[in-house]
Parts: structure tokens; sequence; C-alpha cells
């Protein structure tokens, strides 16, 4: 046994010794191992900026912070935390320090690197109404945050929240994402024109009065209408739609049985179609049930389209598919449009109106049913804005007091009555307004304090308010 253990042990010599060279001819020359990288600098401060900031309700605010290390030398690659004290205020939108104000207050935003963190005070200022439009049974308003809030009727999705519902009692944001700068609601659809004059529609697309040219879209999600011109005004009527480019020519589309599109064809039309008219300049533009009124670059008035009431003011009851002037022989500063009359301020503040009288709402104190030509409002007052509505009407004199008369069936003269009138009174409540507008029912008005205020029927929502119900005075819109 030991001899055959020693010949093991002599056969196994000659390979160990050649395993042993090969391993020596493998390596190279001895490399030192790579020192490790010193730590990171510790993050020593943060500082946020701004160093106190203001932010309006429903609008965001992009925060920055720089993180410093013990040395003061930035560490711009430091992960960031931001946190609320109070997230029924403002809420943190995403990791890169945005954050949106919910309702005014005050909070303390911080951002946290590591355990080190800096912090700032965000005030959260109410929306304030810049501009805003009655239609039938829903208000738009564009607020200082450049957002279009609407509320009301909702049933044909003229809110702008993309979907149907019963009513919307309270101000709800249109889904516009770019900044608006004018609105304006018709009798179930809604417009807006943005910042850089492209016109939005929304609500019922039923003859073409969202201007989408016929293709297929979801009526419900505001869209832009279908046309290269920069817009300046727009006006939303029954089934209608005008407005005004800036190059001042005038643009219907829609319904135009009635000839309230202007273009000569009585038709309806689905994209924006310039008006039949010599006057290529307009200063304003109105539409109502079926019937369409401007003020020209003179400050001559025309109406067309719809006239079985005389609300086009050509001392007949015969429809117009071409702008007609109406018969005055005055100059106007503004005009309105409304159910079956309208209205107009001249260049000397005096109102008048024409057109359907059943319920007063020409405010001449005149017994007529109809008021074929223009006729002074009784009062002699002297306005500023005037606004006709389904059966009723208002107007803002020159100093800042709003008038209403005609139908009062749901308190929309805000005179606490519901007493009908044929001519002006006053507005209930003391306030001094800078402007009006009438709907079917109610009204709304704007303080020269830029509170929104409404008044009339609201039971479907149009008053702004949380609990449904009407009122025959004035009542603040929510969440201002």
């Amino acid at each position: 046994m030991s001899g055959i253990s020693f010949l093991v042990e002599l056969s196994m010599r000659p390979v160990t010794v050649i395993m042993l060279i090969a391993l020596l001819g493998c390596e190279g020359p001895f490399v030192p191992p790579t020192a490790y990288p010193p730590p990171p600098p510790e993050p020593a401060t943060v500082h946020v900026t701004p160093d106190s900031a203001t932010v309006i309700t429903d609008d965001t605010l992009r925060l920055l912070a720089q993180v410093r290390d013990s040395a003061g030398n930035p560490l711009p690659g430091a992960a960031l935390s931001w946190v609320s004290t109070d997230t029924t205020i403002i809420v943190i939108v995403n990791a890169l320090g945005t954050i949106r104000g919910l309702r005014p207050g005050s909070a303390t935003i911080r951002a946290f690197a590591g355990t080190v963190a800096g912090a700032v005070t965000v005030f959260v200022t109410p929306i304030v109404y810049n501009a805003f439009a009655a239609g039938a049974n829903h208000v738009c308003a564009v607020a200082n945050n450049r957002h279009a809030y609407c509320w009301g009727k909702n049933l044909d999705a003229e809110i702008g929240t993309g979907s149907t519902s019963f009513i919307e009692p309270v101000p709800r944001r249109v889904g516009v994402a770019v900044a608006l700068q004018t609105v304006s609601a018709g009798s179930a659809h809604s417009c807006a024109v943005d910042l850089a004059g492209a016109a939005w529609c929304w609500g019922r697309e039923t003859n073409g009065q969202l201007g989408r040219g016929g293709a297929p879209s979801n009526p419900a999600i505001p869209m832009v209408v279908a046309s290269s011109a920069q817009f300046s005004q727009v006006a939303a009527g029954g089934s209608h739609t005008c407005a005004l480019a800036t190059s001042g020519t005038a643009l219907c589309w829609g319904a135009g049985g009635s000839g309230q599109l202007g273009d000569g064809a009585g038709m309806d039309r689905s994209t924006p179609q310039g008006i039949a008219s010599s006057d290529a300049h307009w200063l304003v533009i109105s539409t109502g049930a079926v019937h369409t009124c401007a003020v020209a670059a003179d400050q001559t008035a025309w109406c067309w389209g719809g006239n079985s009431s005389g609300q086009i003011g050509i001392a007949s009851t015969t429809d117009a598919i071409f702008p007609s002037p109406i018969i005055s022989g005055k100059t106007f500063t503004t005009i309105s449009a409304g159910g079956s009359h309208s209205c107009a301020v001249d260049t000397a503040g005096a109102a008048s109106c024409w057109g359907a009288n059943s319920r007063g709402q020409t405010g001449t104190g005149l017994p007529d049913s109809l008021v074929l030509v223009p006729t002074a409002v009784a009062g002699g007052l002297a306005f500023r804005t005037i606004s006709a509505g389904g059966q009723h009407a208002c107007g803002v004199t020159t100093d800042s007091l709003a008038y209403c008369w005609g139908a009062n069936t749901s308190g929309q003269l805000g005179d606490s009555s519901q007493l009908d009138r044929p001519a002006p009174v006053l507005v209930s409540g003391g306030l001094h307004f800078s402007d009006v507008r009438a709907g079917a029912a109610f009204t709304c008005g704007l303080t020269t304090g830029l509170v929104l205020y409404c008044w009339g029927d609201g039971t479907q929502g149009q008053l702004g308010r949380s609990f449904i119900s009407s009122s025959s005075v004035p009542v603040k819109v929510a969440g201002q």
C-alpha cells in the first residue's frame, strides 16, 4: 500500500509544477485597488423661492428650492420632497414644487432634502370674476386666473366639464387648458375666446352652433372653432353663434333658417361665415333666440334674422336674411338681442327697446304687445350698458346703479317683488354695478368691486349657490 501511494504522489508532482508555471504566466503587473470616492456632502440648508408667494384659488404656482452643503456649495442633484401644512388650502401637484390653491387662506410649504428643510408661506386669494355672460339657464364667467367657470343647467353639457348632468349649482371650471379672455352663454351652448384669439365652443350641437365643420367630436368637450380668424368677441345665441374678429369683421355659424347668420343664405352653417354687409367693421355683436344685432364702426345699429315680434327694429314683422339698419336715426355705443326683443344705448346714454312687449320688456311703458321700432325706455335714465333677456331687460346707469323692467315672475328684476314692471325699477341692495346680463328669467351683475351677484330664477342652479332656490334680490355667487 505504501508503494502505491508513493507512486501516485510522484506522478502528481509534474502536474502541480505545470499548473504553477501556467498561473504565474497569466498574472500581469500588480494594480492596487481603486480607492472608494468620498461620500457626497450632506445637505445643510434648503432655501425656497420666492420668499413669500400668492396664488389665486384653483390656479397653480411653481416653487423653487436650492440645497447647499455646510460650505455653502450648491447641491443640484439633491432629492427633494414637498409638504403642505394644510392640504385643504394648498396641495402639492408634483415633485417639481408645483402647488395648487384650493380655497382662500394660507399654508406653509416645506421642501425637505433629507432631514433639512426650507419653508415658505403661500397665501391663496379668492377668485375674482372679470367678465361674465348669462345664457338661457346657465352662466359662464372668466376669473382673474384666466380660467372660465360655468354653472346652472347642464343637460346639454353647456357647463363645459366634459359631461352632462341635470344641474351644476355652483361654479365649475371649464375644461379649456389655455388662458381665456372672454366668454358667452347661449340657450344650451357656451363659447369663449382665448388670449391668442381662438374661439372655443361646447354644449348642444344640433345646428352647427359649435362651429366644428361637421367633424365627428364630443360636443361636451370644449374644442376650437374651425376658423383661422383671430377673435375678440363671441356671442352665443339660441342655436347660433356670432363673433367679431380682431380685424372688425363679423362671422356667424349655426342655425340660419330665420336669417340670423346674416349671410343671405337662410340655412345652417357648421363653420363661421362672414355676414353679407357693406360694413366691414363692427364694434359690438349680440345674439338673441333667432336674431342678431350689431353696432357698426360708424355707430349705426343693425339687426337681422327672425322678426315675428318686430325684434329687428325695421317697422315690420318680416324676417331679414341680410343685416338691416334699425329705424332710429341715432348712433349707438352698445346693443343687446334678447328672446324676442332688443335694446340699445345711444351715444347720449339714452336707452331704447323694441320687439315683443307682452310683459313690458321694452320698458317703454306702452300697452302695446309689439313695439316695431326703437322706442325710448321710460324714466329718462342715462345708461352705460344694457342687456335684453327672455322677457325682461336690465341696464347699468352712468352712476353705476342697476335697473330692470319687464317680466318678474321669478324675481328677475331684483326689486324684492314678483310683479311685472313696464318701466325701469331699481335693483335692491344698494349695490353699484359695472355690468349686468339678463338670462331667460334671471339676471346677474358684476359690482364695481368685482363681486358677482345673481337674482331671479334659481331652480336650475342659475344663481350659483349650493342650495337650489330663486331670489328676488341679489345673492352672491359662491366661491368669491
